[in-house]
């Protein structure tokens, strides 16, 4: 049976998620296709990707239905040439509806809450995304690795191998971290971490990847682990805060999203604690939606107004 539809993806380095709704928000189908950035992945791959997921959608909207809007949200759209492949490519594969690419962070925060407050996503890196009382738009971090994402899989994977390296130099505190370290590398010295640190193919998610070693280490009671996980939990409330106060509100929701607040008890925890202090009439949860869902309810709501 014929019917509009309303599009939403969820386009990463790995996999891309699509999302529709019909014209009453139910969900008519989910499914996940390949990669849609061309910093990470060929665009003989992204465009596969596209063309895959343009016939997914038109098949959901059967014969004579038809797909007014799409919404893709697209981590790197800050790379112009990564969106313009993808307007592109959408174009050259035939649709024909309305289009917009969106960074990752904005359809996150359409799915995560109802009204104003914010997105908080700690993963590899992290970024409070929000709106405030009158529908603004406001940020707070999220300007990468190299001057920012506290509280973050790679600021907390770069503190653990900081505390292994004094450790062994007796700067620091003997700490079980060493040897976790070691093991998950299957290395026998600093050299060996060193030279892996360096190597081009680790980069910033390798070092992210150590984050998942601060489990193990905090039911050991490790000092040095729990420092790390205090600090990254300080550190992410202070990004939280600092939107708040910026924009004038009191109350709101608060989504948490990213592995490190969904898996991390003690560092979630504390942060909330330390948030509630200051704001206790924050709703803090999960969110509501997953980002493809909140990119589809971007376009519907587009394909309600036309």
């Amino acid at each position: 049976m014929s019917k509009r539809i309303a599009a939403g993806w969820d386009g990463g380095g790995t996999k891309t998620r699509v999302c529709l709704l019909d014209e009453t928000g139910t969900e008519a189908a989910v499914r996940d296709f390949g990669p849609l950035n061309i910093n990470g992945a060929p665009e003989t791959t992204v465009y596969s990707t596209i063309q895959n997921a343009l016939e997914f959608m038109a098949d959901t909207a059967g014969d004579g239905g038809i797909c007014p809007e799409l919404v893709i949200g697209m981590a790197g759209v800050s790379n112009r040439n990564a969106a313009v492949f993808v307007e592109k490519t959408v174009r050259e594969c035939c649709y024909r509806g309305n289009l917009q690419i969106l960074g990752d962070q904005e359809i996150a925060l359409a799915g995560a809450i109802e009204g104003h407050g914010a997105v908080l996503i700690a993963g590899t890196g992290s970024v409070c995304n929000g709106k405030d009382l009158s529908g603004k738009p406001f940020r707070v971090g999220g300007y990468g690795y190299l001057i920012d994402d506290p509280g973050s899989g790679y600021a907390i994977g770069r503190d653990i191998l900081t505390a292994v390296v004094r450790a062994s130099d007796g700067r620091g505190k003997p700490t079980c971290l060493q040897s976790l370290v070691f093991r998950a590398l299957k290395i026998d010295d600093i050299g060996g971490l060193i030279t892996w640190l360096y190597d081009p193919a680790t980069g910033k998610q390798g070092v992210a990847s150590m984050a998942r070693l601060l489990p193990d280490a905090l039911a050991q009671e490790d000092e040095t682990a729990i420092r790390i996980a205090d600090r990254a939990a300080d550190d992410l409330a202070e990004i939280v805060l600092a939107g708040w106060r910026k924009t004038g509100m009191a109350d709101g929701e608060l989504a948490l999203a990213g592995s490190i607040l969904e898996h991390f008890d003690r560092i979630r925890d504390r942060m909330v604690a330390e948030i509630h202090a200051v704001f206790p009439d924050i709703r803090i949860g999960f969110p509501r939606f997953d980002p493809s869902h909140g990119a589809a309810r971007l376009a519907l709501r587009k394909m309600i107004d036309n």
